[in-house]
């Protein structure tokens, strides 16, 4: 059957004022319940990528200090007093080795050590690689990583070994 062009211009094209509303609302319901699990996951995400950078750094940190018999520093970035927003790597022979900013304003970096004082918040490396405390004894050092309700540690034996762990989930990182 043929149609007239009269009848295919008044066809109904588009949708009407309530099926919008309806849509939006709709739309806007699944985007407040799915709200908290994006944030846990961005939350996951950031933390699993600090502890990784994190983890990589002390290993260049022990590798350099090896390789140049230098004593090499782990700390807060110039001017800061956390490692929140990052972190530098330096020696007596060059003052920034490397700098590591972290840029998520959630991100929470804590410092405990066996040997150091309370609340310091940088590590140094001898010329062999090995942890040592200001006093000289050797220190293993656990990193505190937090993001609203993730976390990871970063755990520095004294004799250099390098361990990411999540609490709570994995064996022997409480």
């Amino acid at each position: 059957m043929r149609t007239t062009g009269h009848a295919s211009r008044n066809a109904k094209r588009g949708a009407t004022l309530p099926e919008l509303l309806i849509s939006l609302a709709i739309s806007a319901i699944l985007a407040i319940a799915a709200w908290p699990v994006l944030r846990n996951l961005t939350a996951e995400q950031t933390v699993a990528h600090a502890a990784d950078r994190l983890a990589a750094s002390l290993a260049l940190a022990r590798t350099i200090a090896a390789s140049r018999r230098v004593e090499v520093r782990i700390g807060p970035l110039a001017g800061a007093h956390t490692l929140d927003g990052g972190w530098q790597l330096d020696s007596d022979m060059e003052p920034s080795l490397a700098v590591v900013r972290a840029s998520d304003p959630c991100l929470r970096i804590t410092l405990r050590s066996t040997a150091g004082p309370a609340g310091a918040q940088s590590l140094r490396l001898t010329p062999v690689g090995y942890s040592r405390s200001e006093q000289g004894g050797f220190l293993a050092a656990t990193f505190q990583l937090r993001c609203h309700r993730a976390q990871r540690q970063v755990r520095l034996g004294a004799q250099g070994r390098i361990r990411i762990c999540r609490p709570g989930i994995d064996v022997d990182c409480d």
